[in-house]
């Protein structure tokens, strides 16, 4: 992989950026902290940008230098004050592949996909959730770059007041007619529902439930 000094500054990593499509400030930005970088500053120097970042990799697919830009601001982060790794292969992310999935979908669902482990697994992910989005016309949390907008919810940033979850979730909402949120992430269920005013239901218990009453 590159490093932060293979940065020449084409900003593509702001386009699906959370942190940076909330501050508007190129500083709060994968592009802003490599420049930082390269202008000799430390972890210290840059406390405040990284730790506004939620940790959902987009920017690692969007890199043309294919810097490991999530791996830049989290080693920055841990020096400013330790954290454990994120859990990125939990249980939960895999109930995507149920054969039976397709069956629980509607039109009517906005389909919140896991966004770390959909970045991280990207290739393979993003053709599988194509194929279950067109057989089931279900919506789904993405971008016009194919990327999944993160929710936020439970990151760092947001545990730490450095992220506005509810803006987040109601930009991601925004121009959306739905009747039901189905979420890979049973983090994500609470505040949805609440910002939503519509059932939320974890992809685990749909399967669940569906296969208990076949």
């Amino acid at each position: 992989m590159a490093s932060y000094s293979d940065c020449h500054g084409c900003a593509l990593c702001l386009l699906s950026c959370p942190m940076w499509l909330q501050k508007r400030d190129v500083r709060f930005s994968p592009q802003g902290i490599a420049k930082a970088l390269q202008h000799g500053a430390v972890a210290e120097d840059i406390a405040e940008e990284v730790s506004t970042c939620i940790d959902c990799g987009a920017c690692d697919l969007l890199c043309p230098e294919q810097i490991d830009l999530s791996a830049m601001i989290s080693s920055l982060r841990s020096e400013c004050a330790p954290e454990p790794e994120p859990d990125i292969e939990s249980d939960h992310v895999d109930t995507h592949r149920d054969v039976s999935l397709q069956m629980h979908l509607t039109a009517d669902d906005l389909f919140i996909i896991d966004a770390r482990p959909f970045h991280t697994h990207y290739a393979q992910r993003l053709a599988h959730y194509d194929v279950l989005r067109k057989a089931t016309g279900c919506q789904m949390n993405l971008d016009l770059n194919r990327m999944a907008i993160a929710t936020g919810i439970g990151s760092r940033a947001d545990q730490c007041g450095m992220f506005d979850v509810t803006s987040q979730i109601q930009w991601l909402m925004q121009g959306r007619s739905f009747e039901r949120v189905i979420v890979e992430n049973p983090a994500d269920q609470v505040m949805l529902a609440q910002l939503s005013g519509k059932p939320v239901i974890c992809l685990s218990d749909l399967i669940r439930s569906e296969k208990k009453h076949a």
